[in-house]
């Protein structure tokens, strides 16, 4: 919400809420660290890849990128997922490249297609990883997500902050964008921020490819395509001002039209465009792909870590890899 971007009257007015929110989780927290609620912990090192505030920081760009780093190092990484905006309720699913978008959610899918890993979604975390290691021989568990999923035990936590969004108004919910307060970030050193400034030493950006069609993967056009040219736009992810930019970076005249995250597309709300040339992010690609929409492109980027980000985590998973210190 565009108004957690600073404080104003709306975000005092909730303000206290925001401290019940944060007493809440600091209980909660509380309560796993004397053993109260239990942890399963598993015989593999899962990595939580998460946030402090809500949606749109990068956290899928980075575990393919991180998914490409592991099995460049020899490892067989899989992925564990909430399947935020799928109809799964309870249990575990095993998602692959044919799942349905509907069933599984958006990034799952993503993940899926593009990196052919084994990946489960489930409202508990936990069940996910174990129907997972279950039915694949992974040695690393990669979670989308799961910061505040205390019910999984992990061996490291990598928290991703928005280079340009920050923290926002520095309130929890409801009053700002805080999951929780910014003093968890002390409770690790992976603190990667999303941002071309190489003033943050461990960073990542990303970087655009190519367009890709949308029904057609296979046909692509040069990122030059559609310079100086006026064309539609539907985006629905966390954050779409930065897909935006990044559009009008590349010379494009954007018309832009943006949905909540996750929205489920219909061919009704998109049949305006069947006719017409229209871009999207990948994120968006997946549920429109049986559409009739001829004309339609995503945005295909990759994953840019900074030197040393990549060489710390390099080093970080060496150690594992030598199972020195029994290190998870």
């Amino acid at each position: 919400m565009k108004w957690w971007a600073n404080k104003n009257p709306l975000s005092y007015l909730l303000w206290p809420f925001s401290l019940l929110w944060q007493w809440a989780m600091t209980l909660r927290q509380s309560l796993y660290r004397r053993g109260i609620f239990s942890t399963t912990h598993f015989p593999v090192p899962i990595i939580v890849v998460g946030n402090l505030t809500v949606g749109g920081n990068g956290k899928t760009p980075i575990i393919i990128a991180l998914v490409e780093l592991l099995r460049e190092m020899g490892f067989k990484p899989g992925i564990v997922s909430r399947g935020y905006g799928g109809d799964l309720k309870k249990g575990a699913y095993l998602v692959t490249a044919t799942s349905p978008a509907t069933l599984v959610g958006d990034e799952p899918l993503l993940l899926a297609r593009r990196l052919n890993c084994p990946l489960a979604i489930g409202a508990k975390r936990v069940e996910a990883v174990n129907m997972l290691l279950a039915h694949h021989d992974c040695d690393i568990v990669l979670s989308d997500d799961g910061l505040q999923h205390l019910a999984m035990g992990r061996a490291m936590e990598l928290i991703i902050v928005d280079g340009q969004r920050q923290f926002g108004n520095g309130f929890c919910l409801p009053a700002g964008p805080l999951r929780e307060s910014v003093k968890r970030l002390r409770t690790t050193p992976w603190i990667i921020y999303h941002s071309a400034d190489p003033a943050y030493e461990q960073h990542f950006f990303l970087r655009p490819h190519c367009f890709r069609s949308v029904i057609k993967p296979e046909l692509t056009r040069s990122l030059s395509a559609f310079a100086d040219q006026t064309v539609d736009v539907v985006v629905a992810i966390g954050y779409p001002q930065r897909f935006l930019d990044a559009l009008q970076t590349l010379g494009i005249n954007v018309k832009a039209k943006t949905f909540r995250d996750h929205h489920a597309y219909t061919e009704a709300e998109l049949s305006e465009y069947k006719g017409k040339t229209v871009i999207m992010t990948e994120k968006d690609a997946v549920k429109c792909a049986a559409f009739d929409l001829p004309d339609a492109w995503y945005l295909e980027v990759s994953t840019v870590l900074s030197e040393a980000l990549q060489s710390s985590l390099r080093h970080h998973f060496l150690m594992w890899k030598n199972h020195e210190h029994n290190l998870w």
